[in-house]
């Protein structure tokens, strides 16, 4: 499942024309073998609006994203579905670099489906650090651990299903050793705004973590446009 190659010592050089690729690594030496899995993820930037992938697949090198997540045609563009035909993983985190990043911003197109007048919830996660637009709640929140919530910020933030909307978090570490996060969201039709929506000084921060996604649904959750980039 992996493009490169193997020189005569051993060593594997991934191809650098197919950017993030998983796959399996075996070694043999007489009737002894063992093999591993491997992830290879390039450098930020990072872009996919999954056009180039295949109809029910997801990327290989993500985490805990199979049997969750698949890619569909929906209004003549692919896009990432949170699936909702198993009630027991109807929650998902999915993380798709490696956990030592830091300092950078996370962006994603977002639309939740109904079902039953119930909504579901999406977001965005960077560093640690999780950025979630509640649909029965008509709220969004920011928190590194949604259980603690003194130490959640919340703001009401009226959002429609069936709509697309951009969400943006960005997470930086200060020089005094906190953190700040902070995110914003508004109509994927529209202009981003100047203004965050949301921000969180963090006094005992998270200084590093993967980006990733969060759903929890039970309708269908769309995902498209994901970008990840170092901050300025």
């Amino acid at each position: 499942g992996l493009e490169g190659a193997v020189s005569e010592d051993g060593r594997f050089t991934a191809s650098s024309e197919l950017g993030a690729q998983a796959g399996q690594v075996k070694a043999t030496m007489g009737d002894i073998s063992g093999a591993a899995r491997i992830r290879v993820i390039p450098a930020l930037p990072w872009n996919e609006d999954f056009e180039l992938a295949a109809v029910d697949a997801v990327p290989r090198h993500w985490i805990a994203a199979p049997g969750k997540f698949k890619v569909r045609e929906v209004e003549g563009n692919k896009v990432l579905v949170k699936l909702a035909d198993n009630p027991f993983l109807r929650r998902a985190r999915v993380y798709m670099g490696p956990s030592n990043l830091s300092d950078y911003t996370i962006m994603a197109d977002v639309r939740a489906s109904e079902k039953r007048r119930q909504m579901g919830n999406a977001g965005v996660v960077a560093q640690r650090y999780k950025l979630v637009l509640f649909g029965n709640h008509q709220r969004l929140e920011l928190h590194s651990w949604q259980a603690e919530p003194k130490r959640t910020v919340k703001t009401s933030f009226s959002w429609e299903p069936d709509t697309w909307y951009r969400m943006k978090l960005q997470v930086e570490n200060l020089d005094d050793g906190t953190a700040r996060a902070r995110g914003k969201v508004w109509p994927a039709s529209e202009e981003e705004p100047s203004a965050w929506t949301i921000e969180k000084i963090d006094p005992l921060p998270n200084v590093h973590g993967s980006p990733g996604i969060y759903a929890d649904a039970p309708a269908e959750i769309f995902f498209d446009n994901l970008e990840v980039k170092q901050n300025p």
